[in-house]
């Protein structure tokens, strides 16, 4: 599913069978979507957490949650897109829903945890820079949580 320009929500193949299941989490030659990967991390995030305005101002990033029930939003706030400043929200329970959502340098990410325990993978096309990412405030009013 497309959300913006280069921003999607892909649902992933379970390949599952009795002793167990495979998923293909990371394909980046599944939509003609041209960025390289650097760095994969892990967080755990407790429930009713709200984390996020965050936002990469070169990096793309690709998120996975393995476990946990969360929703999520983004914003895009490219200068030049015709979806500036819209936002874009779904919610994902890793019981039932294997997906991947991914994003490009300047849109917005935030998330809410529902779950009681919440673990998500991401990967980025850099590595971790502190002069490389921005934040703003998460308001509330904008959404409905």
């Amino acid at each position: 599913m497309k959300l913006f320009d280069n921003t999607f929500k892909i649902n992933l193949k379970n390949n599952k069978d009795n002793r167990g299941f495979f998923i293909e989490i990371f394909k980046l030659n599944q939509l003609d979507f041209n960025s390289k990967l650097c760095q994969i991390s892990h967080s755990f995030i407790k429930k009713n957490i709200t984390k996020g305005w965050h936002f990469h101002k070169k990096q793309t990033q690709w998120n996975y949650l393995l476990k946990g029930k969360i929703k999520v939003f983004l914003i895009d706030k490219r200068s030049k897109s015709k979806t500036l400043n819209k936002i874009k929200s779904f919610v994902i329970d890793a019981k039932k829903d294997k997906v991947v959502y991914l994003f490009p340098p300047n849109i917005g990410h935030a998330y809410q945890t529902i779950g009681k325990e919440n673990h998500m993978i991401y990967g980025t096309s850099g590595v971790y820079s502190l002069n490389e990412e921005y934040k703003l405030e998460f308001n509330k009013k904008l959404i409905k949580i």
